[in-house]
Order: C-alpha cells, then sequence, then structure tokens
C-alpha cells in the first residue's frame, strides 16, 4: 500500500541481498489501467470506505512509482473527498489517503495542501480512536517533520512536546526517547547558539541499561554534527562506543553525514535538514524560472559494510535529469552506520519548488525556491547482486 511508502517514521528491514538483476519498478500502461478499474468497479458497487481507500491507495502507488503525480493527488483527492466524514468509523484508512496526500502534494510543490493533509493524518485517527497508540504518535512525528521542512520550527516543537506528553503518560517511555531527540536535532537546526548539543552530549554518557536508546540516539546525532563540522575523528569515535551490537544484517542503516549540495544558488533563509534520520532535504534559490514539472529520478546504490555508498546509478528517470548532478555527488559522498553485510537502498527524488501568490494576482506560480522531494522505495523491489568485496573501498 501507498500508505507504507510514506511511513517516514518507521524502521524498514531489508532484505538479505540476493542474486537477481537490476531492480525493475516500471509501471505499464496495462497495470496502471488494471489499478483504474479496480478502483471503478469499487465504486460502481458503493464499496465501503476501507475498500475504497485501499483501493485508491494501490492506483496512487502505481501512479506515483510511474511518474504521474498529479493523476495520483487527483485520485486521492477524491478519495478523501468522498470518504473524509467517516474518519468516526474508518480512522485508518481516512488517516492513511490524508498520508498519500501529504506526500504527493509535496512532491508537487503544493506545501500549503501538504501541511493541511499532515493535520488530517492526526485528526481523523483522533475522531475514531481517542485513545491514542502508536498510530497516533506516529502522526505526530510525522506532522513534526512537515512543520520542521516548513520552518515552523515552534509548530514542530509544540508537536514534539504533546507527544512526549501523551507517550510518557501512556507508558512509552521509548517513544518519549525517540520525540526528546528529534526535539534537541531540531533546536540544533533552528537554533545553533542553544544548549542543544550539551543536552546531546549529557545523553551521551548515559550508561544505565534502561537508557541504552537515549544514549544511542544522541551519539548518533553528535556524530552526524561532529562530521558536518569535519571532526571526522570525533564522529567515528562516538560510532565506535555505539558498536556492532544493531548492525546486523539486514538492519536499518541510519545516515551519520551526507556533503551539502546546492543545485544553482544556495538560499540561506531555508532550513535543510529534517530529523537526523531521513534523508536531508536541500532548498536553492533560482535565480531564473525553472520547469519543475516531470523531473525525478530513481537511484539505486549499494551500501558497503563500513557505510559508505558503491556502485550508485540512476536505475529510472522522467525526461531530463541534469539538475540531479549536485545531489549524484552528495549521494556518493554519504556514511551510514555500519553493518555485517552490504545493504541495498532504491530512492525517488522529485525535483520540485512550491507555489506562491504574487501581489496582485490569486494565479499561484512556482517560487524560486526550488527543492527536492525524497521517498525511500526499497522495500518495494529486490536488491540486485551486491558489490565485489573489492567495491568497500572504491566508491563510484
Amino acid at each position: 500500500m501507498f500508505y507504507a511508502l510514506l511511513l517516514s517514521a518507521a524502521a524498514l528491514a531489508q532484505q538479505a541481498p540476493a542474486p537477481t538483476d537490476q531492480p525493475t519498478i516500471v509501471v505499464t500502461g496495462q497495470r496502471l489501467q488494471d489499478y483504474r478499474d479496480a478502483l471503478a468497479r469499487c465504486l460502481a458497487r458503493h464499496c465501503p470506505p476501507n475498500e475504497d481507500a485501499d483501493a485508491t491507495l494501490a492506483l496512487a502507488e502505481a501512479l506515483f512509482l510511474n511518474g504521474d503525480y498529479h493523476e495520483g493527488r487527483d485520485a486521492v483527492a477524491a478519495s478523501l473527498r468522498r470518504n473524509r466524514n467517516q474518519a468516526r468509523a474508518y480512522p485508518e484508512p481516512v488517516s492513511d489517503l490524508y498520508r498519500a496526500h501529504t506526500r504527493l502534494s509535496r512532491h508537487l510543490g503544493q506545501d500549503i495542501d501538504a501541511r493541511r493533509s499532515a493535520y488530517g493524518i492526526l485528526s481523523a485517527l483522533q475522531e475514531g480512536i481517542p485513545q491514542e497508540d502508536y498510530r497516533h504518535f506516529t502522526a505526530r512525528l510525522e506532522l513534526s517533520e512537515y512543520l520542521m521542512l516548513g520552518g515552523n520550527y515552534n509548530g514542530a516543537r509544540r508537536e514534539l512536546n504533546d507527544l512526549i506528553r501523551i507517550a510518557r503518560a501512556a507508558g512509552r517511555e521509548d517513544v518519549a526517547t525517540l520525540a526528546e531527540l528529534r526535539m534537541l536535532w531540531f533546536q540544533n537546526i533552528a537554533q545553533p547558539e542553544s544548549d542543544a548539543r550539551a543536552q546531546l552530549l549529557r545523553m551521551t554518557r548515559e550508561t544505565a541499561p534502561a537508557q541504552r536508546m537515549r544514549s544511542t540516539g544522541a551519539k548518533l546525532l553528535l556524530a552526524r554534527i561532529y562530521r558536518r563540522e569535519g571532526r571526522a575523528a570525533d564522529a567515528d569515535a562516538l560510532l565506535a562506543e555505539i558498536g556492532r551490537s544493531s548492525a546486523a544484517s539486514g538492519a536499518h542503516r541510519r545516515l551519520i553525514s551526507a556533503p551539502n549540495y546546492v543545485l544553482q544558488v544556495q538560499d540561506p533563509n531555508d532550513i535543510n535538514d529534517n530529523n537526523g534520520e531521513s534523508i536531508p532535504t536541500a532548498n536553492v534559490l533560482s535565480r531564473m524560472s525553472d520547469n519543475f514539472e516531470d523531473k525525478w529520478i530513481d537511484v539505486g546504490f549499494w551500501i558497503t559494510p563500513d557505510g559508505h555508498v558503491s556502485d550508485l546509478e540512476i536505475v529510472r528517470d522522467s525526461n531530463e535529469n541534469g539538475w540531479a548532478d549536485p545531489l549524484l555527488e552528495s549521494i556518493r559522498g554519504r556514511v551510514y552506520s555500519a553493518a555485517a553485510e552490504p545493504t541495498y537502498r532504491l530512492e525517488r527524488y522529485t525535483y520540485t519548488a512550491p507555489y506562491e501568490r504574487v501581489t496582485g494576482t490569486n494565479i499561484p506560480r512556482r517560487s524560486r525556491r526550488a527543492r527536492v522531494e525524497y521517498l525511500d522505495l526499497t522495500q518495494n523491489e529486490p536488491p540486485p547482486v551486491p558489490p565485489a568485496a573489492a567495491s568497500s573501498s572504491h566508491r563510484e
């Protein structure tokens, strides 16, 4: 389902590499039509909201993979019009529709709609499931991320504070810890002069078994900060403390650092990082108008056991990928957490820009603040053959 792809807070299990061909994610016209027909049959028999949502999300996922963002977003929006009033009886299907609409809107530069739908993810759950649980916690984490991506640090902090309070009341100290770490990461981005780094440093020194998650998370975040500052030795020392206990084959590979990149002219007012776990989004200020329609690439690469990127290639793209050269160079320079085996990643990147209204007219136009939107596609496809052992030291 499309909503599984959109769950940025989830840790996705990697399958062991198997000797297969390069992944193929082309969605044929006939297959797309099959999804359209399935939704049409569902609506013709007046299917219940949960079946409507399932058929819609399956179509939207296929359309997204094929680069048909507008049709996918329109399909989800139509399902929301049919079902948004059914959240009390069908909270999860309606919430999933809002989640898909949020992601598609972000990739199309429809940031105002994306923000509204991000709130809808949580509100639909609250309407049908008053007692908050893991579903609400995930929605609150997502909402905080979208608020931060939009530069609304105070809103993101407010949502995370609410999550900490609610999670602790529910006995979920692990969720509260995750929210605390994310808030410190946001604080370090928005207010570098704050004591966020000092708090992270104190967390790294906690040795009680019950505080292992807090200590490990703080070390990972500090390692990212140190690498950004050119303190590679300090970052490596922190990672060595963590050890390889959680780096078994198939474990989630955490991004430790990535070189900054600029597509044209960097906008110094934009925040170009999010929650410390997903891939940074670079915002740029274009001095010339640009065409942001149908510009996306699917990038495949291996992460070697020592955490470096190998055998990177563009697996598929739309009609032009010249904009992506700085992005690809940044991906090649990434450092991930270590693991016992190489792991494969497949990622979608979309070149887009938000719409804005110009003084004196109600006609929205593209902003000159371009950006790249990201979505992990790894769980959808089997990996190709892993690189030879020599590739660990040779970065493509």
